[in-house]
């Protein structure tokens, strides 16, 4: 599939508009002196305190001067013009993706005078763009209480943003669906293509290896308008000429925490235990030309919750047991007395019946079948790691290099085992993702952006139900087993009370193997009073996996409404609790009444065992 968008905006502002990378900020103003006149031929000079990159460029004829394409961070900006006093502003923040406007107002005196100004005052407020966007620094990550250190949660403190509930835990901002967002990181794709409408993006962070982002709403610039809701772009942080490091530990108990609202008194409270640790470091490899950073998480999530699951009764899996209404049945042999069926207990049906415990919470069925309530564990084992560099190759240029990679195993997030340790499903993922950006200085005014994105995800849903009950059930010609489906949701757990791979609907796993490379282009070019910017990117979106929904043969035993047979006389036929106590006896003896399965096959029409497929998808756009 090829789907081609193409969109082609040339932005053209008079006096004094900045366009930026979709990272990077800008810094632009006027230079004026006493009497308000415009000051032509100002030098300015932009520094990063961090690094110690500077930036020159000269007012014009206008007095404007404007510096693109710079990284986030805080800069000294200092304004020069001989006869004239020396203008500085010190510790400016320059956030992602903001255009900021510092006008310099000059005094007579000599250069060797200078008038300091405290850069963190200057209001950041956005003169030079109508698009709407709140910004997330790190300090407002680090302090606000984040329950799994996901910093993606504060998206929510953007004006018009609200979380789904529609299982996908995304966000709709203004209204439009969780899964139009836009998740940039350090300027490159982020967005999980074949399940879109989470509530982050592909690759995770943490409040230690995020700088900030910004959650643009409303009224985008042009080289936003891939998607139609919010952009969420997240810068990750630098080194910088000094050396620093910290280590850290977060810990969440359930001996300090509130219990869950169904988790009521008298019962014991499910138990968790949530350790989060790692390390930052950062500094310089060449002063004032190399720079490195480096974070790494880990987790370590244990809980237990209280499942329940519909269980037969150890009377019923023998095969004679009394009903509620005082009916006895006994279906052991085909000659026992009251079973109409000619068959005795299925000894395969038998030994299915034999892994599941005896009720202990009460009857559903009296006589036939109980609630059983038991212990469901999950194992969360995770960890993230990240490194960036970014080095100086010339005055003109700047190289900056990222690598991250995330790794998880969850032993049981679902919880949807029909009894212990049946139908567990467990979910590993691993995440790659690479960053290469080059911004150049062409000449005075004219600067470039080219960033390279790779991204790459595995991800499944893996059970235990086939090492379980293929023994037992056996396979077919392809590999894949048998489940027994429970007559009329009497036996077991949604969503379809089957005996065996029940959680992903007759399917013992299912994975994905999905991700992007992008490549990107921008250009500013300031001319006079005048900032174009003209560029463009393209994304080659690839994808592969299976989900094999039905590849396991089911078989159903509702005989009494499918094929009006009865298993044994009963006092009360009309009694609607009769169709499932008829079915259930069906079950013990293994009449069938439907088999159902899905089957693959390849354009030759050879059976495959998985429907496993390969999805291509290029984008194209430009500016």
């Amino acid at each position: 599939m090829r789907m081609l968008k193409f969109s082609f905006s040339l932005v053209l502002v008079m006096f004094s508009i900045l366009l930026r990378a979709q990272t990077a900020g800008s810094i632009s103003g006027t230079a004026t002196d006493p009497s308000d006149a415009v000051v032509e031929g100002a030098r300015v000079r932009v520094t990063n305190n961090a690094t110690g990159a500077t930036r020159s460029v000269t007012t014009n004829s206008s007095g404007f001067y404007t510096v693109p394409n710079l990284v986030p961070g805080t800069y000294t900006v200092t304004v020069e013009k001989q006869g004239f006093t020396t203008v500085r502003f010190e510790d400016t923040p320059l956030t992602v993706a903001q255009a900021l406007v510092l006008n310099a107002k000059f005094t007579v005196g000599s250069v060797q005078e200078s008038v300091t100004v405290d850069g963190a005052a200057v209001a950041p407020i956005e003169t030079q763009s109508s698009q709407l966007s709140t910004l997330v620094d790190n300090r407002t990550m680090v302090d606000l209480p984040l329950l799994t250190r996901n910093p993606y949660e504060l998206v929510l403190l953007s004006p018009g943003t609200n979380q789904t509930n529609d299982g996908s835990n995304g966000f709709s901002v203004n209204g439009s669906r969780d899964r139009n967002n836009n998740f940039l990181l350090d300027g490159v794709d982020n967005n999980d293509t074949s399940v879109p409408g989470g509530p982050s993006g592909i690759l995770a962070i943490n409040p230690d290896s995020a700088q900030e982002f910004r959650v643009i709403t409303n009224t985008f610039n042009a080289e936003f308008g891939r998607n139609t809701g919010a952009v969420i772009d997240v810068i990750t942080r630098s080194g910088s000429n000094s050396l620093h490091g910290d280590a850290y530990w977060f810990g969440r108990y359930n001996a300090l925490g509130a219990r869950d609202f169904f988790n009521r008194i008298p019962d014991r409270q499910n138990p968790y235990v949530r350790n989060q640790f790692g390390f930052s470091v950062g500094g310089p490899i060449i002063k004032n030309r190399s720079f490195f950073f480096i974070n790494n998480e880990y987790q370590r999530y244990r809980t237990t919750l209280t499942a329940s699951s519909i269980v037969p009764t150890a009377a019923f899996k023998s095969g004679l047991f009394t009903t509620a209404n005082g009916t006895t049945v006994d279906v052991r042999t085909p000659n026992s007395p009251n079973n109409q069926t000619g068959l005795g207990l299925d000894p395969t049906v038998s030994k299915v019946l034999a892994l599941l415990p005896s009720p202990n919470a009460g009857d559903v069925i009296p006589g036939v079948t109980g609630t059983l309530n038991f212990p469901s564990p999950d194992n969360l084992n995770s960890y993230t790691w990240m490194g960036k560099i970014d080095h100086k190759l010339t005055e003109k240029h700047q190289l900056t290099l990222r690598y991250a990679y995330n790794h998880a195993i969850d032993s049981n997030p679902l919880h949807t085992e029909f009894a212990p340790g049946l139908d567990v499903v467990a979910s590993p993922s691993y995440v790659h993702g690479v960053l290469v950006g080059l911004i150049s200085t062409l000449s005075t005014g004219t600067m470039n952006d080219f960033k390279f994105g790779w991204n790459k995800v595995f991800a499944g849903f893996t059970s235990n139900c086939a090492g379980i009950f293929d023994p037992i059930t056996g396979i077919d010609a392809a590999g894949n087993g048998r489940d027994i489906g429970a007559p009329d949701a009497s036996l077991g757990v949604g969503p379809l009370n089957a005996l065996g791979c029940n959680t992903l609907f007759d399917s013992a796993g299912q994975v994905r193997r999905t991700g992007t490379t992008s490549y990107s282009d921008a250009i500013s070019w300031v001319k006079g009073n005048h900032t174009l910017k003209f560029g463009g990117d393209y994304r080659d979106v690839r994808s592969a996996g299976f989900v094999d929904l039905n590849s396991r043969d089911a078989l159903a035993f509702n005989r009494l409404p499918n094929q009006a047979q009865s298993a044994f006389s009963s006092a009360d036929p009309s009694d609607p609790k009769s169709q499932p106590l008829q079915d259930l006896a069906w079950l013990l003896v293994g009449g069938v009444s439907t088999q159902f399965q899905a089957q693959f096959f390849n354009k030759s029409g050879v059976r495959q065992p998985t429907d496993n497929k390969k999805f291509r998808q290029h984008d194209y756009d430009g500016f």
